[in-house]
């Protein structure tokens, strides 16, 4: 610094080779200091004062003030706005790996089989000569029963097929799309006491539960279910899983996902599997069809089925059915 500067400055402060330290020198003796290199200037009060709340041992911590009821508050309705979010996210997100209706897939929509069961049982009353059944839609009766008795085969599918592959002492049956059918009644009598039957159709289950009540059929179950839609929702297999020794599907699911939404058919196989027992000793999953060997087969094939196939029969003097016996691999 020039000796002229520290001359106006008022103090000698030239025998301070350091600048900073002559800034310092001049700051506590209140007198100016002018001539400071260019850019440099003194800390102001207020920056001493951030200064002097630093130690030796480094920030000095200061306790961050409490939040207000009223913020607790709102914290609370964005945590429980957010959740219920999240919740409606997670449901439709499940909702979307169900079985999604195809164009042209009639018996796909819940509308179908609610108006075909409307028309079943309205027209029961009136006998074969009732109301004509909906377009699409076929039912065969006779006068001396009120089940629909799809192909007329309950009673030789029990006896021949479901009494010699399936084990009832391995754990209870499941019939899928069970419908009016007399399967359970006959599957009852024939040993298997411990049985549950779900359809889509509430009506049809409602039936089902007035035709036979558990204080009369202990062991008997109706249910109204969605074999097809994920679990998250309410459907797929009953739970507990892999506690079927059976599953009965006769000219159901498999009948009209093949004619109409084959494409769905390993969702269909994925949840036979589930119900299924695993292990050792594995249930089985037997099909009433109209589906000849040779098309089963093209069509498990297409499905990547991991199912063999351990036996087939026809059922019926029509030949228009036939019984399959399926093991998961």
């Amino acid at each position: 610094m020039a000796d002229g500067a520290w001359a106006e400055a008022g103090e000698d402060f030239r025998g301070i080779t350091d600048w900073q330290e002559a800034a310092l020198a001049a700051e506590a003796a209140g007198s100016p200091l002018t001539g400071l290199p260019c850019g440099i200037r003194i800390r102001s009060t207020a920056q001493k004062a951030a200064r002097a709340l630093e130690s030796d041992d480094g920030p000095v911590e200061h306790a961050l003030p409490l939040p207000s009821k009223r913020e607790i508050g709102a914290l609370c309705v964005f945590f429980v706005a957010s959740l219920t979010l999240y919740g409606q996210f997670m449901y439709r997100r499940a909702a979307s790996d169900a079985v999604v209706p195809e164009p042209g897939c009639r018996q796909c929509q819940q509308k179908w089989w609610d108006e075909f069961w409307r028309w079943r049982f309205e027209s029961t009353a009136a006998g074969p000569k009732g109301e004509a059944a909906p377009p699409g839609m076929e039912w065969e009766w006779s006068g001396e029963t009120n089940h629909t008795d799809w192909f007329g085969v309950s009673a030789e599918l029990v006896d021949l097929i479901v009494s010699t592959h399936a084990d009832p002492s391995l754990g209870p049956l499941l019939h899928v799309g069970c419908g009016d059918s007399p399967l359970p009644e006959l599957l009852y009598k024939a040993g298997f006491r411990t049985s549950e039957h779900i359809d889509i159709a509430p009506q049809v289950v409602s039936t089902m539960q007035k035709r036979y009540p558990q204080a009369d059929w202990p062991g008997m179950s109706f249910a109204v279910r969605d074999f097809l839609a994920p679990a998250e929702i309410g459907g797929g297999p009953p739970p507990p899983l892999h506690r079927f020794a059976a599953v009965v599907d006769k000219a159901g699911i498999w009948d009209w996902l093949q004619d109409e939404a084959s494409e769905h058919l390993p969702k269909l196989l994925a949840s036979v599997r589930e119900a299924l027992l695993a292990g050792p000793t594995k249930g089985v999953y037997i099909i009433v069809t109209k589906q000849t060997p040779i098309q089963l087969s093209e069509t498990l094939a297409k499905a990547r089925a991991q199912f063999l196939v351990e036996t087939s029969q026809p059922l019926g003097k029509t030949g228009n059915a036939w019984s399959y016996v399926l093991e998961p691999l």
